[in-house]
């Protein structure tokens, strides 16, 4: 799938992705390709990105984005104090 951050004046990040986590009012979720359409509010905390490429250092532009590298998986971790996210098409948009 497709994700996208968005702040209001820019784009934060780009990447295709298989798993996706992240916190609301009633608790964590996990989005995985395919999933329904969904709208939701975000709370503070951390969106987790589960992808298989591999990113370089030099790929970061925010101090808020951390990466760690397994064997075949890039773990995206991003901080963030609130925000919407839509999901559809195996799209999604988090807007920060």
């Amino acid at each position: 799938m497709k994700i996208f951050i968005l702040k209001k004046e820019k784009k934060i990040l780009e990447i295709e992705g298989f798993a996706v986590f992240f916190s609301t009012e009633k608790g964590q979720l996990e989005l995985l390709n395919n999933h329904c359409s969904l709208i939701s509010m975000i709370s503070s905390g951390i969106i987790k990105i589960y992808s298989n490429f591999l990113l370089e250092n030099e790929f970061l532009l925010e101090n808020e984005i951390k990466i760690f590298c397994n064997q075949n998986t890039t773990i995206l971790k991003i901080k963030i104090n609130y925000g919407f996210l839509k999901l559809k098409n195996n799209n999604i948009i988090f807007l920060v």
